[in-house]
This record gives C-alpha cells, structure tokens and sequence, in this order.
C-alpha cells in the first residue's frame, strides 16, 4: 500500500523588479523543508543583469549573494529544485500535494515561476516529474489569523536566511492559532 505524503517548504527569492518594464529578474531562491532533518535548497542565478542593480539590492542583497563564479543559469536552478523535491519521494510512498508557504508570497511565486519560464511551465516541470503542481501559500494568512510575527532575522534579505525565517514563523503562528483557525493549515 502507497503511503501519501503531503510536502510543505518554505520560499524566499531575491530579485530586481527595475530591470526591465514588465518583468522581475531572479536573483536568489532559496526552499527549506518542514522536515528539518533534510537539507535546504538555495540556488543563485549568473542570469541577473549586474549592470541595472539598484543602490538598494547592492546595500541588502548582493551582499549575500556567493562569488560570481559559484553562480548558475536559471535553466539550472529549475531543475535543481524538480530534483530537489523529486528527493523527498521515497519507496512506498506517493507526494500527495506540495505545499510552497512564503512571506510575501504572491511575489516569491511569480520569482519562483519565473525560473521556469512563468506558472504554466513551472506547472507542467512538475507535472513531468511526477509531482502535484505546488499549492502557494503567503504567511500573512497566518499572521493576521494569530496578529503575531517574529522579528526579522538580522541578515534580511539573504534569501536562505530568510526561508528559513519563514518556516520558523510558520511553526510559531501554528502553535498560536485558535481551534477554530487549524483549517488554515490542515
């Protein structure tokens, strides 16, 4: 008998929304599993265009950011995280759903999206590795539900800092849910 698993990460991203009119430019991503015995995935693309970053990426993000030649394409870093959550699939079981919780969710997904070419293609890659398309979700449900939040880690903007801020989050804000708010999370 297959065992379902249900798969619940939590998303940072880094990128420069001045780069071009109508489009974000990925610079950072970074998915923490729930299960803390695994490890993080974080991924920097050699894509950005280095010449239109802001005075403020420079000061908050960049900073964070490994040398230039540890960087990788964004064909790469797609499909170092189907890899990545195609590892959690074990014998016996089956990935029921993919949960992808973030603090500023709607834009960590649209940065997250854009590695794959946008959320049509992001679904279909993991549609084509045998995973269930990701079910995104933003923190902010869950801190309006509590109207608590922890403080900023001190690297902000260090995106695997920051995923990893979230998903402490995450388990503050489930402990302080009332019975009637558990369906947020179920």
């Amino acid at each position: 008998m297959t065992k379902k698993v249900k798969l619940r990460f939590f998303l940072d991203s880094e990128f420069n929304d001045n780069a071009t009119r109508f489009a974000i430019d990925p610079i950072s991503i970074a998915l923490v599993p729930e299960d803390r015995t695994r490890e993080n995935f974080y991924g920097v693309s050699g894509e950005f265009d280095a010449g239109k970053i802001t005075p403020w990426l420079e000061e908050n993000v960049i900073k964070h950011l490994p040398d230039p030649a540890e960087r990788i394409s964004n064909d790469e870093i797609r499909d170092k995280i189907i890899d990545y959550i195609s590892g959690f699939k074990s014998e016996g079981t089956e990935i029921s759903s993919v949960e992808i919780w973030a603090y500023n969710g709607s834009t960590d997904n649209v940065v997250m999206a854009n590695f794959f070419g946008g959320l049509t293609s992001l679904r279909k890659a993991f549609n084509d590795a045998g995973l269930p398309k990701p079910d995104f979700r933003d923190m902010k449900e869950l801190t309006r539900a509590t109207g608590k939040k922890l403080p900023l880690p001190e690297n902000a903007h260090d995106c695997l800092v920051d995923a990893i801020w979230t998903r402490e989050l995450f388990e503050y804000s489930v402990k302080n849910l009332k019975k009637g708010q558990k369906f947020l999370v179920k």
